[in-house]
């Protein structure tokens, strides 16, 4: 009887021992699934963020060109407003220069 009671702890105990190794095996799996999913996740998380980044700087990009032509057309305007201005002044000026040489 304390053979079979032995025999019977003695495979109670290689049983244990295989669900320890089963246990360990899928905590093992299921550890570097969470690795790989984590990884994953990070890796796209990165990625938005170099979209965002990209996104923004094409919109303030775009912004500051089109501030830049509307301040050339300003300016050529202002330009143009100046010429029409010395065009009517410029008889004026060629006389008040004559009238100082002589």
């Amino acid at each position: 009887m304390l053979e079979e009671t032995l025999k019977s702890v003695k495979a109670a105990e290689e049983q244990a021992e295989e669900i320890i190794k089963d246990a360990d095996a899928r905590a093992a799996s299921v550890l570097e699934e969470a690795k790989a999913r984590a990884q994953a996740m990070k890796d796209e998380a990165a990625q938005r963020m170099r979209s965002l980044s990209q996104e923004t700087t094409q919109a303030v990009q775009e912004e500051g060109d089109s501030q830049l032509h509307a301040a050339s057309e300003e300016a050529g305007k202002e330009i143009d407003a100046l010429r029409e201005l010395i065009v009517a002044k410029k008889p004026e000026a060629v006389e008040a220069v004559i009238s100082a040489l002589v």
